[in-house]
């Protein structure tokens, strides 16, 4: 799963993709060799983020089942959860503290480097004026972390304080429903948690001096996507195969705990565009020639930097991961290994607005056993991995709801 893998054309790019314009030779072998097709990762027309489309590609309604992205990107951080605490995805931010407005909603994505006594000052408190509650915050990728709030009577309708683009004022966290008493409680509850917040970035020795040698401080924490523990089947009784997940990203790896899918951390491998890429496909490699019958590998780096508006570094790091794929191929090829192997996105990430966008993904689906041979049964007359010429495949255009009973298809399971 390449997170954030289509685009738009661009004139700059002579009217073509970016995958269009990236040599990606190993990507275009698998399409040649197998099936392709467009996926819509939710549904059509719709701007997902990546915990509803990983949902719906694993089989997982999120128009039923959704219960706030928080507790995925929590657990995926390490933090354990009940089904009584309510969770958080969060951004360190930097706050102008005499206009009141969110100046930079990340305030580094290096943040890791030297922002992680920030998160002791805050972890395992109580909360100021709710002292039966405790907080606890956990790094999760650059500058994420999540946190989760524990204690009675908690509800997850609450609107956080992210104002979602800079320079706008915090949010104040209010109740989605006014006549649901918990939410109300919630609400104020995580007002005061905010404020306190606020109150121990400010004051840190980290932050005073950055601000001193002119740097943005992580001075707020934005609040997002309140959630709570999913009560759902796990991937193994829904589809009875055993698998793996690797997905340094947190919110990732958090909804392969929430599936009970065994989630495997790889040495170097980080969640973003540093993250020791070739590492997880050996590690992939490695599993998948043992007793699993599924696995799923996340690449985050693409997404990140469609989000940064960065052009050159995408096509840069398509090439590379094109790459690795191939090396990973070659790997499974010697082991004799007979399965397929899937090849997708969760989304398009667009460069010119750096945010998520509605259109429909590349999906390549190819046995690698029959990777070599001229003549297949699997395969159309795609030769390309691109958002183009995937349109023109066999599989044609579908919803994430149908990727895994196409894949237990293609694995002869019914």
């Amino acid at each position: 799963m390449i997170d954030g893998l289509a685009d738009a054309a661009y004139s700059s790019l002579d009217n073509k993709t970016y995958l269009q314009k990236a040599q990606i030779p190993n990507l275009d072998k698998l399409a040649s060799s197998g099936l392709t097709g467009l996926l819509d990762p939710v549904e059509t027309g719709l701007a997902c983020g990546s915990d509803t489309a990983h949902m719906s590609i694993f089989g997982y309604d999120p128009f039923t089942n959704y219960e706030g992205r928080g507790s995925f990107e929590t657990m995926g951080a390490g933090l354990p959860l009940t089904y009584q605490d309510i969770a958080f995805k969060c951004n360190f931010a930097s706050l102008d503290t005499e206009s009141g407005l969110v100046v930079r909603r990340r305030v580094s994505r290096k943040f890791y480097r030297w922002g992680l006594p920030l998160i002791e000052a805050i972890d395992n408190k109580p909360i100021p004026g709710y002292e039966n509650y405790t907080v606890h915050v956990l790094h999760a990728t650059e500058h994420r972390c999540g946190l989760k709030v524990s204690g009675p009577g908690l509800s997850h309708k609450i609107e956080g304080t992210d104002p979602l683009k800079d320079n706008l004022p915090l949010v104040v966290p209010k109740a989605l429903e006014d006549s649901d008493p918990q939410a109300v409680f919630t609400a104020k509850l995580l007002q005061n948690l905010s404020n306190w917040i606020k109150e121990q970035l400010q004051n840190h020795p980290i932050n005073i001096e950055r601000v001193k040698n002119g740097k943005f401080p992580a001075n707020t924490l934005l609040l997002r996507g309140c959630g709570v523990r999913l009560k759902v089947p796990s991937f193994a009784e829904k589809y009875n195969l055993k698998s793996f997940v690797i997905a340094p990203t947190a919110i990732i790896k958090g909804i392969g705990i929430t599936f009970g899918m065994d989630v495997h951390d790889v040495p170097g491998a980080t969640g973003d565009i540093y993250s020791n890429h070739k590492a997880k496909f050996d590690k992939a490699s490695e599993l998948i020639t043992q007793n699993y019958q599924f696995g799923f590998v996340h690449i985050k780096a693409i997404d990140d930097l469609g989000h940064d508006k960065n052009m050159e570094g995408r096509i840069e790091m398509i090439q590379k991961l094109d790459s690795i794929i191939g090396s990973f191929v070659k790997q499974l090829a010697e082991t004799n290994y007979k399965g397929w192997i899937v090849v997708t996105g969760d989304h398009t990430t667009h460069l010119h607005s750096g945010d998520h966008s509605y259109e429909s993904v590349p999906f390549l689906a190819t046995n690698l056993y029959e990777l070599e041979k001229e003549e297949s049964n699997f395969r159309d007359r795609v030769n390309s991995f691109d958002e183009i010429s995937c349109s023109r495949g066999s599989l044609g255009r579908f919803p994430g709801s149908e990727v895994m009973p196409l894949i237990r298809s293609l694995m002869n399971i019914e």
